[in-house]
């Protein structure tokens, strides 16, 4: 009967301990998350015709905005690796003297009236999307603190958690004292910096299910 109990508990204990190992096992094999960065305070809030994947050049104009002509591409996903098809992605930026389309923003240089600012777009039937603009320029944020380039995502999609970032540019030194930059733990910031080769960078993108 002892015996018994022993071989009982032994099965038990080793049942947990397998059960534990294959919990771990999921865990290590889900995706992280693309990390989160505050919104920020210049997102867009008037309505605008033109909100296209070319952010070059607004509709009507002849002209293409100033600045370094970059194209973004990526893969939206979820923690399992399935794409997320449907995601809406908002993207605004400055344009390359660093400024904002928006009442609140600093007006330290002219509006480019052949910058779009702010593109709306739709990810593919396989989770895929690129937008084309410029690379934005720096801009004061308060006291000595200068913001580096960045770009703002926002992607939202039924049954998966909204996520908003920035996205930052590769070796560019202002990224190393930036207080947003720095507030991302280390370990997630690979997942916002992009580097670019020839004008084009890939950033995929990562979001948590509800």
């Amino acid at each position: 009967m002892a015996k018994h109990n022993i071989s009982r508990r032994y099965f038990l204990s080793a049942s947990a301990a397998v059960a534990s190992l294959f919990s771990t096992s999921l865990i290590a094999k889900e995706i992280q998350p693309t990390a989160k960065q505050q919104e920020g305070p210049f997102f867009p809030k008037h309505k605008q015709a033109d909100k296209n994947a070319n952010m070059n050049q607004v509709d009507g104009n002849n002209g293409h905005a100033k600045g370094e002509v970059i194209t973004i591409l990526g893969r939206i996903t979820d923690t399992e690796g399935s794409p997320v098809v449907g995601a809406i992605i908002d993207i605004w930026q400055a344009d390359k003297n660093g400024r904002y389309l928006h009442d609140d923003a600093p007006k330290s240089s002219p509006i480019d009236p052949n910058f779009q600012y702010w593109a709306q777009l739709k990810t593919d039937s396989d989770g895929t999307y690129s937008v084309k603009t410029i690379k934005p320029g720096k801009y004061p944020a308060m006291g000595n603190w200068v913001r580096p380039p960045h770009i703002h995502f926002k992607i939202a999609r039924r049954g998966l958690r909204e996520l908003t970032t920035q996205m930052y540019f590769a070796n560019e030194s202002l990224n190393e004292i930036d207080k947003l930059y720095l507030e991302t733990p280390e370990k997630q910031r690979a997942s916002i910096v992009v580097d670019f080769k020839e004008g084009k960078g890939l950033f995929n993108i990562i979001l948590e299910k509800v």
